[in-house]
């Protein structure tokens, strides 16, 4: 029993944190200043596989965005959006699980478990390396 109570203050943060980790996932995964690429045909060509930025979500699933090369604003559903994954050393913010809402940025990606390593740069995990965190879990910033 007096080992149990050794556990230093950190310690239980950090098993607290990574709880929150494994059950933090959410359905909606939209951020504002988020690059996002359209995946619908159903806008024509003119915007399939064309990037922008989440200017403002709505009610969760739905964002105003904001295209890069036209400057076009759309009203979009998430279903129709992905995440945009940046160059190694480039800005990005988590969407879901337990960093969520943290920015960091991209050290490495792993394209055989379509996943990223990744730094946090915000919030108390300042400077903690993550890996495994997946392609979907996280956007580059605008």
């Amino acid at each position: 029993k007096e080992k149990k109570k050794k556990k230093s203050a950190l310690d239980e943060i950090m098993e607290i944190e990574e709880e929150k980790k494994r059950t933090a996932r959410t359905d909606h995964w939209l951020q504002p200043e988020i690059i996002v690429k359209i995946i619908t045909k159903k806008l024509g060509e003119k915007y399939h596989k064309k990037k922008g930025v989440v200017k403002e979500v709505i009610d969760k699933y739905t964002a105003v965005v904001k295209m890069l090369d036209s400057g076009d604003k759309l009203k979009l559903d998430q279903t129709h959006l992905e995440t945009v994954i940046p160059a190694p050393g480039k800005r990005i913010l988590v969407l879901n699980g337990g960093y969520r809402g943290n920015e960091g940025t991209l050290e490495s990606i792993n394209e055989k478990t379509f996943s990223a390593t990744i730094v946090i740069e915000t919030g108390p995990l300042k400077g903690r390396r993550v890996e495994g965190i997946q392609y979907e879990d996280i956007s580059k910033l605008a």
